[in-house]
């Protein structure tokens, strides 16, 4: 289980590389300007801001996920909602209190949320087949 658990993290680290990556491109394709310069800043600034999902992984989603893995109530949506709400305070608390910088984070922090799951779900997947 707890193998499990820390590739799962592990994974939901990636969140940050994605979301980068995605927003760099977007404004690299939309804004008039030097595409590479603007898809690295917003890419760095994702990376920078790694630290959100990393508290938000450790103070909620995980615990969140134990917790309802001993009671079996395994709740999917409610271990995304606590991975949109941590980022939403840990980006207010350090980072960005208004605009788009805190949507970001918080988007950033479901999404690793969701990729926690998808990790999860992969190592079930594989452990089942094993047996």
């Amino acid at each position: 289980m707890k193998h499990r658990l820390a590739k799962s993290v592990g994974l939901s680290l990636l969140s940050p590389v994605i979301i980068g990556c995605i927003l760099g491109l977007y404004y690299a394709f939309t804004l008039e300007g030097n595409g590479l310069n603007i898809f690295f800043n917003l890419f760095v600034s994702a990376i920078a801001n790694a630290h959100i999902v990393g508290l938000t992984m450790a103070a909620f989603v995980v615990p969140g996920y134990l917790l309802m893995y001993k009671y079996a109530k395994v709740n999917y949506s409610g271990v995304l909602t606590l991975g949109l709400l941590g980022g939403a305070i840990f980006s207010y608390l350090l980072s960005a209190t208004t605009g788009m910088a805190f949507i970001v984070n918080a988007v950033m922090s479901a999404l690793a949320a969701g990729l926690f799951l998808f990790g999860l779900r992969q190592g079930l997947t594989t452990q089942s087949s094993h047996q």
